[in-house]
């Protein structure tokens, strides 16, 4: 009896978990400008004088790359990884 208590809180406690770390680091769109100390990984970032944002993989580093703040305005920056 108690071996099946044990395993149904342990799926419980697993499945919990693993949903909860999901929520937290979705993706942003792409040239959203978002701070330089976001919290997530991103494959590749341009860089701007007021934050980071994502931008397409095929974007080479060093090349110029905009983001786009949160009124409309689009920033100059380089991509940098």
């Amino acid at each position: 009896m108690r071996r099946p208590c044990l395993v149904a809180v342990m799926v419980a406690i697993l499945g919990v978990a693993a949903v909860v770390p999901a929520a937290e680091v979705s993706t942003p769109p792409f040239f959203a400008l978002l701070p330089f100390d976001y919290p997530g990984p991103l494959i590749r970032v341009c860089r701007t004088d007021y934050g980071i944002c994502l931008i397409p993989y095929t974007i080479q580093p060093g090349t110029p790359c905009d983001c786009r703040a949160a009124g409309g305005t689009w920033l100059p920056g380089v991509s940098i990884h």
